[in-house]
């Protein structure tokens, strides 16, 4: 189980919140040899990771989107 959980690795530029819950899945299912109802317990944690990353690209889009916009405002009357 060791080698197959061995290439699950954290991509960089993945939030540290997310890259935590991404490494205590890969080791809930590496110790799901052992227990298997920790795989579905692994698969509700990778959710999550996902979730924590979705979450955060679509704050950075929406600072970005309002950042760009206000440089287009002109103030009434010009």
């Amino acid at each position: 189980m060791r080698d197959l959980v061995e290439g699950l690795v954290v991509p960089d530029g993945v939030p540290e919140a997310a890259a935590t819950v991404l490494r205590t899945a890969r080791e809930l299912l590496r110790q799901s040899y052992y227990c298997y109802e920790f795989s579905t317990v692994a698969v509700m944690h990778s959710l999550i990771a996902v979730e924590i990353v979705l979450r955060d690209r679509s704050r950075t889009r929406a600072r970005s989107r309002c950042t760009g916009s206000s440089s287009r405002v002109r103030p009434m009357g010009s």
